[in-house]
């Protein structure tokens, strides 16, 4: 009895949940089907559906040609031939009269003549006058000032049509004319159904109007009623005069094709136009006289590629020939309710059939695998259906069901969900009322200790920087005490012996002069006295040399006391600006009293933003002196390398930042090679000849900057182009550290 009720009851709640679904699918495909049925109707879906539209005509096996219809094209070849364009009327005269000896049943000029292009035009008139079945063009839709009447000889005897096309949204040719009303309210055939009628006359085929008030038309086998500016895919299309739906035999090429100097010069069959619709007009892509069709946009070429107007044109003709001749169907569209109805059907579709659940307690979870699986299926065979009905010669809509495919799709999925939130959210409510609170207070405690730690890292990270530098200063600073030390009492005994020695050799040639002067002349060889004298300047010399580089060993000993502590300065409020701006002065000048003669361009460009702060304005001095010294030295040396075209240039910039100043001192030097710029702040180490440089500036300019006053220093560097110092100096002091 107990497992009874349990079934009973089990029963029940999937009773109950089945209406559940059936009352969210009542609501989600209607309310999904009328939300994409109004944006249907604001046009906003149309130019894809005319691209859909675009897509069928590109996949659709091309129709048989059709052998009733000829096209004498003027290419380009033919404008060279001729020599200009238009076509002068003696040309045209003359190519007519080709085209009626071989007897066509039709010939359709698509070139407009209202005014004459001499010379020939009295020929011209006379071929008009004398061939019955030529038809002439002229433009009827626009403003008057756009209109193009037909030629006069032609009008006069109504042997004319209208060339107008209506036109898409997007300038493309879906459609064509039966007929359209001039300014007068006057119907007026279009080119190709005039052609056609005339070529159906001689087979006792004549139009019909079989319902007055819908406007059917029979024409042979063929039965036309007129577009409506909602049919297919289109939206509010503009409707005016007897429109269809143009069923293009296939793309550009499609009919047999002559040109105009081979019918001029006989080169063609006396009996290819024989009983044909010959059309004759411009090919030419010069002339621009071109359409776009359905065939204009290809899936994979973003080029569009026009069809030229007189081959939509045969299109025409031969749609209006086959239709009423051989039966071949016109393109139909469906009643607009019957289309709202196969929107909802696919909407429907989407809310039951590719939406896969099952049921877990009061919650229904997706089928993730099955679902996405269902999808493409279904859309793809929404896409069949319409490409093989577009087969069959129906154009019914695509993109429309397919949004409400996957829109009910979407929704049902998403509206599911949001209720197993709810539900979800029910059952956790207690829960988060209290959990809320402690993750909270959890996740500002973790942020506060995540804050702390960045703050300790960066300070622990600046220390370690400074540290590094000052021990490294330390440790130089008593090294080089120690050799300075060491070497200096050896040195001073080396410079001094070396000062008496250079003074006891100028004594001894003046006491060796003195003897010899005192001798006879006879008793000493000139040779050896020569030989003496020569040994005695060598010595002088060489005691010389010994002298120089004894006071070169004792510069390099100063420079190297400058690591150490005893060359401190005090850290004291300064102006920045000021300091390089003495700085660059100092540094110039000592460079041009080494006689240096290359005029350097000294380009500064000062923030004055920047407020005084606190550094050790000697050691800061002399570290940029050092800096501003190497990069005179590197565009000197590029002068020299270049020659005076080159223009040496110095730029020195200074840029106020929230917590600390920034320098740039930037040279169009020679550069520096990119093998050795991590070497350059090592102490000894140098890129100058022998003599010229001892290798500790840049390295003091470093400890100057990183140990004492906790800032950095950075090379950008083009070793074909200029080098850059980046120097960034901290606004406070952290010497306390």
């Amino acid at each position: 009895m107990g497992d009874a009720h349990y079934d009973v009851g089990k029963m029940w709640a999937k009773f109950k949940q089945k209406i559940r679904r059936a009352k969210k699918t009542l609501f989600i495909a209607p309310a999904i089907a009328a939300l994409v049925i109004g944006v249907r109707m604001t046009g906003l879906l149309q130019s894809l559906e005319l691209s859909a539209l675009d897509q069928f005509f590109l996949l659709r096996p091309a129709a048989e040609p059709d052998d009733r219809i000829v096209i004498l094209g003027v290419d380009e070849q033919d404008l060279r031939y001729v020599g200009k364009w238009p076509i002068p009327d003696g040309v045209l005269a003359e190519l007519l009269k080709k085209v009626r000896q071989q007897q066509p049943k039709a010939i359709g000029l698509d070139i407009y003549r209202d005014i004459p292009v001499q010379p020939g035009h009295e020929k011209l008139v006379q071929v008009f006058q004398t061939t019955p079945n030529l038809i002439g063009i002229s433009k009827i839709v626009g403003e008057q000032v756009d209109q193009i009447p037909a030629p006069p000889a032609l009008s006069d005897r109504n042997q004319f049509a209208a060339n107008d096309f209506p036109y898409d949204v997007d300038g493309k040719v879906r459609r064509a004319f039966l007929y359209l009303s001039d300014k007068n309210d006057e119907n007026v055939f279009s080119l190709g159904f005039q052609l056609a009628l005339m070529y159906l006359k001689d087979l006792g085929i004549h139009p019909k109007m079989i319902d007055e008030q819908k406007f059917k038309i029979q024409l042979g086998q063929a039965l036309f009623t007129p577009f409506r500016r909602n049919d297919g895919g289109y939206v509010w299309a503009a409707d005016e005069g007897y429109q269809i739906l143009l069923n293009y035999r296939g793309p550009q090429g499609f009919f047999q094709t002559v040109s105009l100097r081979d019918v001029l010069n006989d080169k063609i069959s006396p009996t290819l136009m024989r009983d044909r619709i010959v059309i004759i007009g411009s090919t030419a892509i010069s002339v621009k006289d071109v359409l776009l069709t359905p065939y204009s946009t290809r899936l994979f070429d973003s080029l569009p590629h026009p069809m030229p107007g007189v081959e939509v044109h045969a299109n025409v003709t031969s749609h209006f020939i086959s239709a009423a001749l051989d039966g071949r169907s016109l393109l139909q569209t469906w009643p607009e309710a019957i289309e709202w109805i196969w929107i909802f059907f696919w909407s429907l579709i989407g809310a039951t059939v590719t939406c896969q659940w099952r049921s877990d307690g009061n919650l229904n979870k997706i089928l993730i695998g099955q679902t996405s699986i269902i999808i493409p299926i279904t859309s793809l065979a929404l896409i069949l259906l319409c490409y093989i009905a577009f087969l069959r010669n129906w154009w019914i809509p695509l993109v429309s069901p397919l949004l409400t495919l996957i829109g009910s799709t979407t929704f049902k999925i998403g509206y599911t969900l949001w209720e197993n939130l709810l539900l979800s959210h029910k059952q956790l409510e207690e829960y988060a009322r209290t959990l809320e609170i402690k993750v909270e207070e959890r996740t500002q405690e973790l942020k506060d200790k995540n804050y702390a730690l960045e703050q300790t890292l960066q300070k622990l990270q600046a220390a370690q920087k400074q540290i590094i530098a000052q021990e490294k200063l330390a440790y130089l600073g008593s090294l080089t005490a120690g050799i300075a030390h060491e070497i200096r009492n050896p040195l001073n005994f080396i410079n001094n012996f070396a000062q008496i020695s250079g003074e006891l050799t100028e004594e001894l040639v003046e006491e060796i002069k003195a003897v010899f002067e005192e001798t006879e002349n006879d008793s000493v060889d000139p040779d050896e006295v020569e030989n003496i004298y020569d040994m005695l300047t060598d010595l002088k010399d060489s005691v010389a040399d010994i002298e120089s580089h004894g006071k070169r060993i004792e510069t390099i000993i100063q420079s190297m006391m400058m690591h150490t502590p005893t060359q401190k300065g005090h850290r004291e409020m300064t102006n920045i600006n000021l300091l390089l701006s003495e700085s660059i002065e100092l540094a110039y000048n000592s460079y041009l009293a080494k006689g240096n003669r290359c005029a350097i361009t000294l380009a500064t460009d000062y923030d004055e933003a920047i407020r005084e702060i606190e550094v050790i304005p000697q050691d800061m001095a002399r570290a940029f002196v050092n800096i501003i010294k190497n990069a005179c030295d590197a565009v000197s040396d590029r002068q020299k390398a270049l020659g005076e075209k080159f223009q040496p240039m110095i730029s020195v910039k200074t840029r106020n930042q929230d917590e600390a100043i920034t320098i740039s001192i930037q040279d169009n030097g020679i550069g520096i090679p990119p093998e050795i710029v991590d070497k350059i702040f090592n102490p000894f180490f140098t890129t100058k000849p022998p003599g010229e440089g001892t290798g500790l500036g840049l390295s003091l300019t470093y400890d100057t900057i990183v140990g004492e006053h906790q800032g950095d220093i950075k090379v950008k560097n083009d070793s074909e182009a200029s080098t850059e110092f980046i120097i960034v100096i901290p606004k406070k002091s952290s010497s306390n550290l």
